[in-house]
């Protein structure tokens, strides 16, 4: 298939589905599911009007100067793009085996648009690859979320994370229009003399004090964290020997969280926790607080100089800007558990 144009037999199949009287995006759809040929509502209307006014469907010749890029060559490059969602454009025209110098030396935009028409878009969302026991656990723990009828609303989730005003360096990779790609790759974060270690908690109704600390977190500082902070700002998560607290605590599987000596703390303050599941930060609504305080930070990065500036500037977005995001994201997660359902554990987009 020449790149920019449409099979004449894909051409006749949109003119049936226009005479059934589908509409055209319907259509759209329709040739991406059968033909794996990615078109437009435009190119659509074109086809269609050219038939109604002269009764034919087939391209016509095209004058200009001649194409880079050969058939072969483009195949080559999509059967390797294909194994490898990696390789971006700028790789492929520097690889001489992909794009011999010569006739066929083609620029990245152009190799990128070839890649495009077939359907392979670039992308930036990062899916970690799961390992299948974990992916089983999350599977379980979604389905037992949702035969429990589980209230969210009775959920503090607490996370520690990095805060800075750089970006974060992405891995970018293709895949065709809803494809999910499961890559075993992670974001690969530059490092930032401004950057600030925090410990948050949050829930339903708001956000529970932010603690900044230096050093890396072990059980005993974890425990301060609970006992002067969370606790505190949360006493609903205290039960009694025989019952459970208004709240349940959510924490990941991080080695200070479910230490011996955490583990006795809690108990010892009758605090019940959620079991979560392994590889599941796509699961808690923290994270994407965490999304949300890094991406303001960056709007800033040309204001905040020191490690102060940048403190202060996450205090102010805690205080003032997150509360707003917390019900919108507490009332999300029942869709994310259904789509761990459906994508039997693996990670959700």
């Amino acid at each position: 298939m020449e790149r920019h144009e449409i099979p004449d037999h894909v051409r006749w199949y949109i003119i049936g589905q226009d005479t059934l009287g589908l509409y055209q995006s319907a259509i759209v759809n329709l040739v991406w599911e059968n033909f794996h040929i990615a078109t437009t509502q435009s190119a659509i209307s074109k086809i269609i009007s050219k038939y109604r006014t002269t009764g034919i469907v087939e391209g016509m010749p095209r004058e200009g100067r001649p194409k880079k890029l050969s058939r072969e060559t483009e195949i080559k490059i999509l059967r390797v793009v294909k194994k490898d969602r990696t390789l971006n454009a700028t790789q492929i025209s520097r690889d001489q085996n992909l794009n011999p110098f010569g006739d066929f030396h083609v620029c990245a935009r152009t190799l990128s648009r070839a890649l495009n028409c077939h359907g392979l878009k670039d992308s930036t969302d990062i899916i970690q690859q799961i390992p299948p026991d974990a992916q089983t656990e999350r599977f379980n723990f979604a389905v037992q979320c949702q035969k429990n009828n589980l209230d969210w609303r009775s959920i503090i989730f607490t996370d520690e994370s990095d805060l800075f005003p750089d970006k974060q360096g992405k891995l970018h990779y293709r895949r065709y229009e809803g494809e999910m790609v499961d890559l075993d790759v992670g974001i690969e974060t530059r490092w930032d003399p401004r950057k600030v270690k925090v410990w948050g908690s949050i829930s339903y109704d708001g956000v529970g004090r932010l603690v900044k600390y230096t050093k890396t977190v072990k059980s005993d500082k974890y425990i301060e964290f609970l006992n002067d902070v969370l606790l505190e700002d949360f006493p609903g998560l205290r039960g009694t020997k025989t019952r459970r607290g208004k709240y349940l605590l959510q924490q990941d599987n991080a080695r200070p969280h479910v230490s011996y000596d955490v583990k006795k703390y809690l108990e010892a303050q009758h605090v019940h926790c959620l079991v979560w599941p392994s590889y599941s930060p796509d699961l808690s609504p923290i994270e994407n607080v965490w999304g949300f305080i890094k991406e303001e930070l960056y709007k800033k990065n040309n204001e905040l100089f020191t490690v102060d500036d940048t403190w202060e500037e996450i205090q102010r977005i805690w205080n003032f800007d997150v509360d707003p995001l917390l019900r919108k994201l507490y009332e999300d997660i029942p869709f994310r558990i259904q789509k761990v359902i459906d994508r039997q554990g693996k990670r959700i987009v």
